[in-house]
């Protein structure tokens, strides 16, 4: 009764509202495209080899309809989308970074922008939603620190996307050695309950599945995060992707500013693809962003 009396008097509603509305939207779509939203200052400061960082902005749109992500180099009709093909889609979310400006500066200083602490606040028709994204600053699984983001709905945890390090010798080896980064999706309401559904792994190098060098850039417009299940067994492939061409997307891929095609997997729920969503940001944030020494 206390729920009911809440609801009606508007305590819950707003929040009941937005997440029927995401739930169902998620449900019926096959994928999102996920485009970090272009800022100058960043390019221009960049260029100059100023240690200087916008926080990050993602529109994160509906993959239309009959379209779906690459897994290789060699398929056909794969779909490179302009940027005015990804204003046009309809908007999920919109994300947004909450991190320190003096953060954000010593670590460009430094060589490690990219394992900077933060939040993404997660909006819906310019309304912020209770989904929020919260990563501490980890050095890394070889530090004995692996990276960590954790979604949270409303306050209650939905899961976490932790650096793969469970095999201290082999993840080591593998990232040295074979520049591979691995990465667990894992839904829960808390760390003890935690449940491993899928991971993200990110081959730099030829000794993956593809061979991903240079991928994502004006020589080769493809680069391939593959989505494996907790047995390594493949599903299908987060497409990062340099766009449609032209003078904007060369100075974006100079500025490490990316563009992902996801497709969700068969029967995956709701909660599962915001966490694929949330792996796909961990991926960006770790491994394709500026990490500040690019011009050292």
């Amino acid at each position: 009764m206390s729920t009911l009396c809440m609801c009606r008097s508007g305590g819950w509603a707003p929040l009941f509202l937005t997440l029927v509305h995401a739930s169902t939207r998620h449900r019926t779509q096959d994928g999102v495209v996920i485009r970090e939203v272009t800022q100058v200052a960043d390019m221009v400061m960049g260029a100059l080899g100023v240690p200087f960082e916008i926080a990050n902005k993602y529109e994160v749109k509906q993959l239309p309809a009959g379209v779906k992500a690459a897994s290789d180099f060699n398929q056909q009709n794969t779909w490179l989308p302009s940027k005015e093909e990804i204003k046009a889609l309809p908007e999920v979310y919109f994300v947004s970074e909450e991190s320190s400006a003096c953060d954000r500066l010593c670590m460009t200083w430094i060589g490690c922008l990219n394992l900077r602490a933060l939040k993404l606040h997660f909006y819906q028709n310019n309304a912020k939603s209770p989904l929020l994204v919260d990563r501490p600053c980890k050095v890394g699984g070889g530090c004995c620190c692996p990276l960590e983001l954790t979604l949270t709905n409303n306050g209650q945890m939905v899961g976490m996307v932790v650096e793969d390090f469970d095999n201290y010798c082999g993840q080591c080896c593998a990232q040295t050695c074979a520049c591979t980064y691995t990465q667990k999706v894992m839904l829960g309401n808390s760390r003890q309950s935690l449940v491993h559904k899928y991971s993200l792994v990110n081959s730099y190098c030829c000794f993956g599945r593809v061979n991903n060098c240079c991928g994502g850039t004006c020589c080769k417009p493809n680069f391939f995060i593959d989505v494996v299940s907790p047995e390594g067994k493949f599903i299908n492939a987060v497409q990062m992707t340099y766009g449609a061409g032209g003078a904007e997307d060369c100075c974006r891929m100079g500025a490490a500013m990316n563009n992902y095609v996801m497709s969700f997997p068969q029967g995956s729920n709701h909660w599962e693809r915001l966490m694929l969503l949330t792996g796909v940001l961990s991926m960006e944030y770790a491994y394709h962003s500026r990490k500040g020494d690019e011009n050292n």
